[in-house]
């Protein structure tokens, strides 16, 4: 064992429990080491140019910290390569170094480059502890040198530990991992386990492939001390066990909220093929990624699909998922064809004690479970202020009981509008709505989204909730191949003005709201886009777009005028939002 490793073991991660479960921990081995900022958010309901956040991350990004155009220090770099020498200085590629063991026992400082050579294959574990050190200006950074990109294969063990230090930047590797390391280990680490002081600052990782380990990266944390501005692009994490990505923190505290990591951006990133673990039949595994115990986070123009298929807990796992965290941002993004072999397995969701966070501009299809899900179990009120607008959901809830919009649990003060939701029949036994409310929910409006289903399940079913727990207005409502129904508490409702009469939903005052016609769409069964991670996804939907002579254009509710939300300054397809009339769905045509 070289001067960082040693095997600890550490309570890391809440399970994500249901709905009259209790919480849990469990034990998992991590690598570890012996040797800001005002508020992003305050509310999204009420925050002026909160959309704003939507095309500027192109490049370095409100959340992430670039070091491309940094005026660097001069530092030493040093070289690595399979034909090389451990005894040598390691200074030029004729004086390579041998081994990921030697080149962990270098003291790495600021502004030095490790490089290793291009399409040459390393075994073993490259780690980088307290004493390795850059800073955001100054990194030390791990890259290639020659022709392509070095592998790592890992073996038993992590390809890469950052434990306990950051001002570290990683690009172009690949790392595998063996069949023992598909059960244990995590191919990239990032641990911290300081009981107290700053966060560690700047790790940024560009253009990794993680496969064939249990999660492929992981920004773990025993405290809430972790890490600050964690960057993951153009990156791809597939064929892992539980999750492509993961980060976690210690136990959520209601009445001190605390969490380990701040400004943590996924971008570009496809996470496929992370199966779950067909033993574990207590705990979900199988999510393309999990964001836990963070404040400000972005995911953009990622893809997460064909993952959790072999998954065999009760609940979970989702395409994309956050708990315990605030400030969390979630756009531009696809994730479909994700499994369960029970509950969830559906596109994005915001799980227990989110706050403050937003579901945005996003394509969730073909998954068994919502496309998109404000989701709680616990008794507490920290699922709150969250949005979700400007999506799309079609043929999602495939196998599960699940609405393809799902509002569960004690979730308050959120709000879900102009979305396109389209659900079909599927070969399952349920017959899913396309919106589920639970009992719980409060302060939680619908408001300008467009529901579709063909006949095959409820418009809607929620409990005979009053609308100052849950109100719905402006919304379309259609039923293209079967009856139109609302099941409102027992009662199912087979009109819209029937439904309006008995419940006040569908009524601003004396004002009726909503429609039940036909939306129009250009071709709603034209093929979706199943493009890799950041390509233009306004592009992978045009089916969805409403035709010119749609009724619904002009025919939805003024929402900043009448209940003070802002709605941003674009529709899903990336239409201004300035001048435009008002309009059901994630569409707002060009002058409408």
């Amino acid at each position: 064992m070289n001067r960082h490793g040693r095997w600890r073991s550490a309570a890391v991660m809440r399970g994500h429990i249901h709905e009259g479960s209790n919480p849990s921990f469990y034990y998992a081995q991590v690598w570890f080491s012996t040797s800001h900022r005002g508020g992003l958010i305050s509310s999204v309901r009420r925050l002026p140019g909160w959309m704003h956040l939507v095309g500027l991350f192109a490049g370095c990004g409100v959340l992430a910290t670039c070091s491309a155009g940094a005026i660097q220090q001069p530092g030493r770099t040093f070289h690595v390569s399979p034909r090389g020498d451990d005894t040598a200085a390691g200074l030029s590629p004729a004086t390579a170094w041998r081994s990921l063991a030697r080149a962990s026992t270098e003291v790495l400082r600021p502004g030095d480059r490790l490089l290793l050579e291009g399409g040459a294959r390393f075994a073993g574990t490259l780690e980088l502890g307290p004493q390795d050190a850059g800073n955001a200006t100054d990194p030390v950074v791990i890259a290639a040198y020659g022709s392509g990109g070095p592998v790592i294969d890992a073996g038993d063990a992590p390809a890469m530990v950052i434990a306990d230090t950051a001002g570290i930047e990683i690009n172009d590797v690949t790392a595998v991992g063996s069949a023992q390391a598909y059960q244990r280990w995590a191919g990239i680490l990032l641990t911290n386990e300081q009981p107290d002081g700053d966060l560690l600052e700047h790790v940024h990782l560009n253009r990794v492939d993680v496969s064939g380990f249990k999660r492929g990266i992981e920004v773990a944390a025993s405290g809430t001390v972790g890490f600050r501005d964690v960057l993951i692009a153009n990156s791809s994490l597939h064929d892992n066990l539980e999750a492509g990505f993961a980060s976690h923190g210690p136990e959520f505290s209601v009445d001190s909220p605390a969490y380990a990591h701040e400004d943590v951006v996924l971008r570009r990133v496809a996470s496929y093929r992370n199966v779950g673990d067909r033993a574990n039949t207590t705990r979900n595994t199988g999510s393309g990624g999990f964001l836990g115990s963070v404040r400000r986070a972005l995911v953009e123009q990622c893809r997460f699909f064909d993952n959790g298929a072999s998954s065999a807990a009760t609940e979970g796992p989702l395409g994309l998922w956050a708990y315990d965290s605030t400030g969390v941002v979630i756009q531009q993004n696809a994730s479909y064809r994700n499994r369960t072999a029970a509950t969830d397995g559906g596109g994005f969701g915001l799980d227990i004690n989110v706050s403050d966070s937003v579901l945005q501009y996003n394509l969730s299809y073909d998954n068994d479970g919502p496309g998109y899900q404000l989701y709680t179990w616990q008794a507490n009120d920290a699922h709150t202020r969250n949005t979700v607008r400007f999506n799309i959901s079609r043929d999602d809830a495939r196998r599960t009981v699940y609405g393809a919009v799902t509002v569960l649990g004690r979730v308050s003060s959120s709000d879900v509008y102009q979305n396109t939701v389209l659900l079909t029949a599927s070969t399952a036994r349920e017959r899913p709505p396309v919106v589920l409310v639970g009992a719980e929910a409060s302060e939680v409006s619908l408001r300008n989204n467009i529901f579709v289903t063909d006949g095959a399940g409820a418009l809607v079913s929620a409990p005979a909730l009053l609308p100052a727990a849950v109100v719905l207005q402006g919304n379309d409502y259609h039923a293209g191949g079967g009856p139109w129904v609302v099941q409102w508490g027992d009662q199912a409702y087979v009109g819209l003005d029937a439904w309006r009469a008995a419940t006040g939903q569908e009524l601003l005052g004396a004002e009726p709201t909503g429609l039940a016609q036909d939306p129009s769409f250009a071709d709603p069964d034209a093929a979706l886009d199943t493009a890799p991670a950041g390509s233009d996804l306004p592009a992978a939907a045009p089916g969805l777009r409403l035709v010119p002579a749609s009724p619904l254009i002009g025919a939805g509710l003024d929402l900043p005028g009448r209940f003070g939300i802002e709605p941003g300054p674009l529709d899903f397809f990336g239409t201004p939002l300035a001048g435009a009339t008002t309009t059901a769905g994630a569409h707002r045509p060009a002058g409408a």
